[in-house]
């Protein structure tokens, strides 16, 4: 299993939408608690890009400070 389909199968406090090859992960809320815990998501997406998937978008809010990514979406490696 790859680091991606892991994820999605197994993570918890963030939201997830799997398209056909593609997924996009965001917060599990707007909350501010939510959107920094979310911060470690995206730490382990970037980690692990290229097992199994690619960074397409990495969006950074733009009404708060400190580079806070609110959407990343990732397009997925066929096998």
């Amino acid at each position: 299993m790859s680091y991606i389909d892991d994820l999605i199968e197994h993570g918890t406090n963030f939201q997830v939408r799997r398209g056909d090859g593609s997924a996009s992960f965001s917060p599990a809320s707007g909350r501010d608690e939510d959107i920094e815990a979310f911060q470690g998501v995206v730490r382990e997406l970037r980690r692990n890009e290229g097992d199994g998937y690619a960074i397409h978008i990495d969006h950074k809010l733009s009404d708060r400070g400190g580079n806070l990514v609110d959407l990343v979406v990732v397009t997925i490696d066929r096998r």
